[in-house]
């Protein structure tokens, strides 16, 4: 399976909702950040969560999150950063002027 996004890729976490367990957190939902590590091709989370061991698969990737970009008003330090494994279906290009 080919992957759609390389490493150093600004993304969009999908702003998104779903009834059933995703593993992307909802702070995550909309913001940008770059992609940073692959991992492996895996059942998505949607599928897992029925125990289907013949689930969907795809690309799952590590995003690197400024943390003042999650919540506004964090007060640590400006290269404070969150990484978090999202998977393809939940990713979009970012836009080049959004940040």
């Amino acid at each position: 399976m080919s992957r759609r996004y390389r490493i150093g890729d600004r993304v969009r976490v999908r702003d998104a909702t779903s009834m059933f367990h995703t593993r992307t957190q909802a702070y995550t939902r909309g913001r940008i950040g770059v992609v940073v590590e692959y991992r492996p091709e895996w059942i998505i989370p949607e599928d897992e969560a029925w125990g289907r061991d013949d689930g969907r698969v795809e690309p799952f990737y590590v995003v690197r999150f400024r943390q003042k970009d999650l919540w506004p008003k964090y007060t640590g330090f400006d290269v404070d950063t969150l990484e978090t494994e999202v998977s393809e279906r939940w990713l979009e290009p970012a836009e080049e002027d959004a940040q």
